[in-house]
């Protein structure tokens, strides 16, 4: 890599840093994530956006990964922030169509390439509701009684079809544990071909699931760099905890 080359990655890795949410306050909810990179510049994204009597959440993963990939990343974080504050009582459903008719254009037909993009975007609720569109990684929720439900989101791809519109619908309550994850997770490598799997996610979600969100997604970090020294693809956790259930006023 050249010397210019190298001073670009960096300024977008930078950028790509701190356009990221940090510690966010959300009425009923406890909310830890990170990002981990594969490279100097990631293709995952998650983001978190209060809004009066709701809280959106989203999680995404861009094919591949480098500067391509957070190029895309970056469109994506834009686009979202710029719908969801101008229609913050929107469904999933609208809001995750407009993006994908944007995400098509600008990369299959301006950049002429052939990324598509895993995503999620969810608008949770006061009552404990969860509505969410896309395609993604299943979600893991603990339920307070210790059952994990295993969910897999309906939709497709963004990028790679001109229309989306299935949407999920499920129902938090006081006390449970939501993990939302990238496929970096799940695949991470022992470097003898095992991969750190689904199973594993799931009980060490069950296993710790008493802690804080930070002490989990501290707990989960360990454990996967545990299993692999290095991981070949970015990694992200999203882990929200419902404190409880509220209604507006």
């Amino acid at each position: 890599m050249t010397e210019a080359a190298r001073q670009e990655n960096e300024i977008a890795s930078r950028v790509q840093a701190s356009i990221l949410p940090g510690e966010i306050d959300v009425e009923g909810l406890a909310i830890a994530a990170q990002m981990l990179p594969a490279e100097v510049v990631g293709g995952d994204y998650y983001d978190i956006i209060p809004v009066e009597d709701a809280c959106w959440l989203a999680i995404g993963d861009v094919a591949g990964h480098g500067l391509a990939a957070g190029v895309i990343m970056l469109m994506i974080q834009s686009a979202v922030q710029s719908l969801v504050r101008l229609s913050p009582q929107a469904s999933p459903r609208d809001l995750v169509c407009a993006l994908n008719g944007a995400l098509y254009e600008n990369i299959r037909k301006r950049m002429r390439r052939d990324e598509h993009v895993t995503f999620c975007l969810a608008r949770y609720t006061p009552d404990g509701g969860l509505v969410f569109a896309g395609a993604h990684e299943n979600i893991l929720i603990c339920r307070e009684n210790g059952t994990c439900d295993n969910i897999p989101p309906k939709g497709t791809w963004l990028g790679a079809m001109e229309d989306v519109r299935e949407v999920t619908k499920i129902q938090l309550g006081p006390g449970d544990l939501m993990l939302m994850f990238s496929d970096g997770v799940i695949e991470a490598d022992d470097g003898r071909g095992g991969r750190f799997g689904l199973d594993r996610l799931r009980e060490l979600l069950v296993a710790n699931r008493e802690r804080s969100p930070q002490e989990v997604r501290n707990a989960i970090l360990a454990a996967l760099l545990r299993w692999t020294e290095r991981p070949d693809d970015d990694v992200t956790l999203l882990i929200i905890r419902c404190h409880g259930v509220y209604w507006s006023t």
